[in-house]
């Protein structure tokens, strides 16, 4: 079946089943959720999870994903190369180049937004294909913040 037009999308199968499925999900739209009943995804870990209380005896947890952007590789910004590593949501990676390159530090998507820290600076923005586009927060206050391709 299609999918690319879901936007939340809602499983109730087998482990093994949704391994199957997991490269079609990952290429759906950033944000598209995902929720499944008791099943997982693998090493691809939920955004969130609940648990029914006490007393249920099948079929008793709640597993959200949500679409991840693809960032993975490198990136030119103002404050230098940016070059991301992507493990489904969480992003690692180094802002700069040789000695002076600052590792990326708490890294994690949620759809299409971006957050991560860097040299004691907070980096949130949007991923919009091959831009990404938002504000650095530092101690001295905000400033817009833009890298590309």
């Amino acid at each position: 079946a299609d999918l690319s037009r879901a936007t939340v999308i809602t499983l109730f199968l087998l482990d093994e089943l949704n391994l199957k499925l997991r490269p079609s999900l990952l290429a759906l739209k950033p944000g598209t959720r995902i929720l499944s009943n008791t099943f997982k995804m693998g090493d691809w870990e939920p955004d969130a999870s609940e648990l029914t209380p006490s007393g249920c005896s099948n079929w008793c947890s709640l597993y959200l994903w949500i679409v991840p952007a693809r960032v993975e590789g490198t990136w030119r910004s103002s404050q230098g190369e940016l070059v991301l590593r992507q493990q489904y949501q969480i992003v690692t990676g180094a802002l700069g180049t040789g000695a002076l390159a600052l590792p990326v530090l708490d890294g994690r998507l949620n759809g299409d937004q971006i957050r991560f820290k860097a040299g004691g600076a907070e980096y949130r923005a949007r991923v919009t294909g091959d831009v990404i586009e938002g504000i650095i927060t530092t101690e001295g206050g905000m400033r817009v913040w833009r890298a590309a391709r």
